[in-house]
């Protein structure tokens, strides 16, 4: 029986593909991490917003004695600053998505995930 030697560069070889695929799972699980850490950010900013445009609401309330049609009049009025607006004056979610309004209610509905669609 013949044993096969493996030379210098055989060894290095082989070093280099265990450290490669050692990397590449590294990469896979960072990757995946921060993915989870940036919609968990989103989220957080989702339910601030909910919580800011729903405080705009009340006080629209108070001043003009009732709930606005939708919620481009609480963005033209100026009383939310801050939170991104669609072409229309819409406020969206950080998830690119408007916000759910029940005008009948004068609530901004939180929905898990981020909005509609998600």
């Amino acid at each position: 029986m013949k044993l096969i030697k493996l030379n210098k560069n055989s060894e290095t070889s082989f070093e280099n593909i265990i450290v490669l695929i050692f990397i590449f799972v590294l990469a896979v699980i960072s990757v995946h991490r921060y993915r989870g850490m940036i919609k968990y950010a989103k989220t957080a900013v989702y339910k601030e917003d909910v919580q800011k445009i729903n405080a705009a609401l009340i006080v629209y309330r108070i001043k003009y004695g009732k709930f606005p049609g939708n919620l481009s009049a609480l963005a033209k009025k100026g009383f939310i600053v801050n939170i991104k607006t669609d072409k229309e004056g819409y406020p969206i979610s950080p998830f690119g998505k408007r916000f759910v309004y029940e005008s009948k209610y004068g609530r901004v509905l939180y929905i898990s995930g981020g909005g509609a669609g998600i």
